[in-house]
């Protein structure tokens, strides 16, 4: 081989090398400023979502302080009352914060079915909800196996208790106490995330001895749920829930006096009602850059208070999926979708 012809070689290598070396760096360049840009974009999706988390609590805030104001102005809770207005978003900052108040003592506490082994009353009340809003009783009975103490399985109608649970892949240990969370129930046999979503507008998780309802928010169903005589004549709730639209009951009296509800539901279930309520659900949420956050507290107002002053304290609190339309109110009267009451539908 000649000198000039290995010099054209050498040259052609290095020429070569030259060019892997420039397609390398690029390659090293392109990678980096992509991971930069992930980098970035994952850091400011971090800090909008912080950002969001704060509104949300701050949200949160604003609702309790309007539970604290509402209590100095009044000593009933209603749907007119300044917790349950439809406030809108609030502006803050680069963000916007949202937050709806529902009292629960518009709802039925799961928990008070089972109280010192038995309690009867409350799970005859359940079983007439379950009824009205279709739902298979089997269920209400595997909820009351799965709060109970015990390992009897409900016979009539028959419930679940630990061996059903084991036999599950992968297995599920019963709780055989109150339960936490309304979530809770979807480990519960026969429940579904469909029949949850509609027990949720009816039922709550609450301490054991909690079992006032609020006749001024209750919906329909609930009321009905309360007693036989209830269901025997529908216009007893009627009169009660347009006594309330014109104005919040302040006494148990008044639904003798004005709506009969208390000669249909029966004297020996007057402490069951109440004017106001105890425990509050908030949900909140905040959003900063389309990032939304939400939170989800239960919160109990004056409970195991003394004296003057009105003090919320939180009983539980978890991430939701709330968004910026809390503010858009439900239905008020569901009279109209009611199912028979002659039995199951």
């Amino acid at each position: 081989m000649s000198t000039r012809r290995r010099g054209d070689d050498e040259h052609g290598i290095a020429l070569l090398i030259v060019l892997l070396t420039i397609t390398l760096l690029t390659v090293i360049v392109v990678e980096f400023t992509q991971s930069a840009e992930v980098e970035t974009h994952f850091a400011i999706s971090h800090r909008n979502a912080l950002q969001a988390f704060y509104l949300a609590r701050s949200a949160v805030n604003v609702a309790e302080a309007l539970l604290v104001a509402d209590a100095q102005l009044n000593h009933t809770d209603s749907d007119d009352d300044l917790w349950a207005r439809p406030w809108p978003p609030l502006p803050v900052g680069d963000g916007t914060a949202a937050f709806r108040v529902q009292d629960e003592g518009r709802r039925l506490n799961i928990n008070s079915m089972v109280v010192n082994g038995n309690y009867n009353r409350q799970r005859k009340i359940f079983a007439r909800l379950f009824r009205i809003l279709g739902i298979d009783d089997r269920v209400r009975a595997a909820i009351i196996d799965w709060i109970d103490d015990d390992l009897d399985p409900q016979t009539d109608p028959p419930g679940a208790e630990q061996p059903f649970y084991l036999g599950l892949t992968p297995p599920v240990f019963v709780r055989n106490a109150p339960m936490l969370t309304m979530r809770e129930l979807l480990q519960v046999r026969g429940m579904t995330p469909t029949l949850l979503a509609r027990l949720e507008e009816f039922v709550t998780v609450l301490p054991r001895d909690i079992f006032k309802v609020n006749v001024n928010t209750a919906p329909p169903e609930v009321l009905y749920a309360l007693a036989d005589g209830l269901t025997a004549d529908p216009g007893v709730v009627d009169r009660l829930i347009a006594a309330r639209r014109a104005a919040a009951i302040t006494t148990i009296t008044e639904l003798g006096d004005v709506t009969g509800f208390l000669q249909a539901l029966g004297n020996d279930n007057k402490d069951l009602l109440d004017v106001k309520s105890a425990y509050f659900r908030i949900d909140a949420a905040g959003e900063v850059n389309d990032v939304i956050r939400g939170i989800t507290t239960i919160v109990g107002r004056d409970v195991g208070v003394v004296g003057l002053k009105h003090r919320v304290q939180r009983i539980t609190w978890a991430p939701s999926t709330a968004n910026l339309s809390l503010t858009s109110q439900p239905p008020s009267d569901f009279l109209q979708t009611l199912p028979p009451f002659g039995g199951q539908t």
